[in-house]
């Protein structure tokens, strides 16, 4: 009698811990920032950062989920390859524990530095135990991430990424109009096969036909020559104001400082964490409970995600000269742009599509006017912004690009209705 007692009495309190919320929304947006940190220091450029944002939060909301299912909605059954996953054993499995360690074990994957995250990983077990969790459910839990990271692992490993690494390098094709390497370093186009990579919600990568763009010319008075004029005239009248907001928005990963024979070169956080740095923030402010916050990193990450994959598909099918390459051709030799020219095709602006899609989908889960502060670029020595929404800001990001002389009007004007498009999509489709 006195055993069964004592059984009892430790299930119950094993049930009773393993129910208790001791993991909320502060850990989650701790983790996501570590997250942040990692790409930049591995300088992961834009298409590649989405992928490594995208696959740990898919993990972790689908974890989550799991356990919540009235709360949020399943995802398996609509990405792409995955399908359902077999049921996993939740006995003695704290629920927020297991999906912020399925983040862990599936960003250990998707990341260079794999040791930031082992190292994270053991914070959390810790942290576990600090907030009273046993040893039993901390394990327990260790053991549901393990066999569900490793479905998610088996199944981001398929997405064509490593197929992608041994694909030819693609040669600039020297044609008038056609993109060329771009000063300062005359790099080559940057991953002219994430179009090839699997999409995670909407069907196809040419799913998005942009507008068509005027036909190449250099004639003065041609309708070309016009908008390669419209970059160059507002470089020339560019303030305070139109500088800053290119700064703000640069974002570029690997950018190159050149001072004499010498080069270094310089990590931002990349368009992608961006988003979901604003993401962190408006969740810090507001104390959004942890179902609404998963629901904001995921949907947002999975349309910035197929986003650029879009993007990248309409690149490398128009493949058009950047501003710099026409405006030093064929109007001023000597000019240069406010923020360095990234190494791919023109049309459609990436920054503007993922942007775009970003808004699209926080405008859908927070609503309209919906104002907020974006500190990101702090670390980078500019100051914070406010915005009154979030396509409020998705436009911004888009006319820092043509203030930064890097777009032209047409391709940030395409590249946010491009991105809403996207946006819309995803959102018909995980809601």
């Amino acid at each position: 009698m006195y055993l069964f007692a004592c059984v009892f009495f430790y299930a119950c309190q094993t049930s009773k811990e393993n129910n208790t919320v001791v993991f909320g929304t502060t850990d989650l947006n701790k983790l996501n920032r570590r997250l942040l940190e990692i790409a930049m220091e591995d300088g992961f450029p834009p298409p590649i950062a989405s992928r490594v944002y995208v696959y740990p939060h898919v993990a972790q909301y689908v974890a989550l989920q799991s356990f919540y299912p009235d709360s949020l909605s399943d995802l398996t059954s609509k990405l792409n390859g995955l399908g359902s996953l077999p049921v996993i054993s939740k006995t003695n499995v704290n629920a927020e524990l297991a999906s912020l360690m399925t983040f862990c074990k599936v960003a250990k994957k998707v990341v260079f530095s794999e040791h930031y995250m082992d190292q994270y990983l053991d914070s959390l077990k810790m942290e576990g135990e600090k907030r009273g969790l046993s040893t039993n459910v901390i394990n327990a839990s260790g053991l549901f991430a393990d066999s569900l990271s490793t479905q998610i692992i088996g199944w981001l490993s398929k997405d064509q990424y490593v197929e992608t690494r041994t694909m030819e390098r693609y040669t600039s094709v020297k044609e008038p109009g056609k993109w060329k390497e771009t000063p300062p370093d005359y790099q080559q186009a940057l991953e002219p096969h994430w179009l090839k990579i699997r999409t995670l919600i909407i069907d196809s990568a040419s799913i998005y036909k942009s507008a068509e763009l005027p036909t190449y010319d250099t004639k003065k008075g041609s309708e070309f020559y016009k908008m390669a004029y419209r970059v160059y005239e507002q470089s020339q009248k560019s303030d305070t104001s139109t500088v800053n907001t290119a700064w703000f928005w640069d974002d570029n990963p690997n950018s190159s400082d050149h001072k004499g024979h010498s080069m270094a070169v310089i990590h931002k956080i990349s368009p992608p964490g961006h988003w979901l740095n604003i993401i962190h923030q408006i969740s810090d402010k507001n104390k959004y409970s942890l179902v609404i916050t998963t629901k904001a990193y995921t949907y947002s990450a999975i349309a910035m995600f197929d986003g650029i994959i879009s993007c990248w598909s309409e690149k490398f099918r128009t493949n058009l000269v950047r501003p710099v390459s026409y405006i030093q051709e064929n109007i001023d030799v000597s000019w240069s742009p406010i923020i360095q020219t990234p190494p791919f095709p023109e049309y459609t602006s990436g920054h503007s599509v993922l942007s775009a899609a970003a808004a699209t989908v926080l405008t859908n889960l927070f609503g309209d006017n919906y104002t907020f502060d974006d500190n990101t670029a702090e670390l980078f020595g500019m100051s914070q912004k406010n915005f009154k929404s979030f396509h409020d800001a998705a436009w911004e990001v888009s006319l820092s690009r043509f203030y930064g002389g890097i777009h032209y009007y047409n391709g940030i004007e395409e590249g946010n209705k491009q991105g809403k498009f996207i946006g819309d999509l995803v959102l018909s489709k995980v809601k």
